[in-house]
């Protein structure tokens, strides 16, 4: 009964009629909303949905491209529910963001059995390019492998050569940690320690003393939230931000830079595939969703938006919004990222560079939102699992 509650009060917030999927294109944003993602993802997925709709003409081959969105408050079960009702009953051509990995997963495999698409431009287990891919499933955002290898990439090139690790206690923590280990090796150095903490913790002291004692030249953070916020500003009190120990967090957004100011934020390196004053593109696009949410989007909402630039780009290319001849689309011809040149390989990884940023410190920022510089672009040859190490099935032989 709470779950069918649940299910309804979700479907609720779509508010726009089911229309027959033959007369137009709709995507559906399944995002968080109300809970502990939606900062980093939530209305401001919605906001860039809508602009790329609007920016591609509002229509595609004769058709109506209609954006609707629900909140499937990071719940997993919530989540695989909305997605059925939506691909079964609604109309939805195309579901994007879903910000849980144990739901895209299921999302993208009933994608494919009910002749859909998924695009997961926030999901970011690696497993949905690995044993989990799907004809019809694209992964535009980073995974859980680029997330981890770039920093310590990046930073093995600044001296930094040992590691310890302070990762949340659950899926995504225990694959970055994991990825990360494979990468410090792979960079000539050590891991000195690797810690879990739970979610929703108040008191980091524990882990920071034990990162900060064990004297690693980095120390990396897969926090994410609340969590972060708090383990960032506890880092300042106990003097670890601002030591000879870099930092570098895994999954930061711009959004929380904000909440946690620069001057608790000075120093930390992180690492995104998109910041809004990277270029003319990015920065057109921050522009139009400024004028909309009165800040600037995080690298998780541009996913949404240069996803479905691409997506509507191809339906184009192709005739058709048929989801297997879109993503052959998508897989055969170069696309356009912000500028950039991307691929799409046959296990559905989209293939881009990600650069190293350095949070600002509030004398070196211009103003508000001035937040990052730039540090060093790393291909994405050297991030992502190699199609051996992913094993999709779809390009096994």
């Amino acid at each position: 009964m709470r779950a069918a509650a649940l299910l309804g009060a979700a479907l609720a917030l779509a508010a726009v009629p089911a229309l027959a999927g033959d007369k137009t294109v709709k995507v559906g944003v399944l995002t968080d909303l109300t809970s502990f993602a939606s900062t980093s993802m939530g209305e401001g997925s919605v906001v860039a949905s809508q602009i790329a709709a609007k920016d591609f003409g509002g229509e595609v081959i004769g058709k109506k491209i209609e954006v609707i969105s629900a909140d499937m408050q990071s719940k997993p079960d919530l989540a695989t529910q909305i997605a059925t009702e939506w691909y079964d009953n609604g109309g939805v051509d195309v579901i994007v963001d879903v910000p849980a990995s144990a739901a895209a997963i299921t999302i993208q495999r009933m994608a494919y059995e009910k002749h859909k698409m998924f695009l997961a431009t926030v999901a970011a287990t690696s497993d949905l390019t690995g044993k989990g891919c799907q004809p019809t499933g694209v992964q535009w955002g980073m995974d859980t492998a680029a997330q981890a290898r770039a920093p310590i990439n990046a930073l093995a090139q600044e001296g930094a050569k040992s590691w310890f690790f302070i990762m949340p206690d659950f899926f995504v923590g225990k694959s970055l940690a994991a990825v990360g280990e494979e990468m410090v090796k792979r960079s000539g150095g050590k891991l000195l320690g690797t810690v879990f903490h739970p979610t929703n913790s108040t008191d980091f002291a524990q882990y920071l003393l034990q990162a900060q004692q064990s004297g690693a030249d980095a120390i990396g953070v897969g926090s994410i939230g609340l969590d972060l916020s708090t383990l960032l500003k506890q880092a300042t009190e106990f003097g670890v931000i601002g030591s000879k120990q870099k930092i570098a967090v895994f999954l930061m957004q711009l959004s929380d830079i904000e909440a946690v100011g620069l001057q608790t934020t000075k120093g930390v390196f992180t690492e995104a595939d998109f910041y809004w004053d990277d270029n003319d593109e990015t920065r057109a696009f921050s522009k139009k969703f400024f004028e909309v949410r009165h800040k600037m989007p995080n690298a998780t909402q541009a996913a949404n938006y240069s996803g479905l630039i691409a997506y509507f780009t191809a339906i184009k290319e192709a005739g058709t919004d048929d989801p297997v001849k879109v993503v052959a689309q998508m897989r055969a011809h170069p696309m356009k990222k912000f500028g950039e040149s991307v691929t799409l390989r046959a296990d559905g990884r989209l293939i881009d560079s990600v650069n190293l940023y350095q949070i600002k410190s509030p004398a070196e920022s211009k103003g508000p939102w001035d937040d990052e510089k730039f540090v060093r672009k790393i291909p994405g040859d050297q991030l992502f699992l190699s199609l051996a190490e992913g094993g999709c099935p779809l390009v096994q032989k």
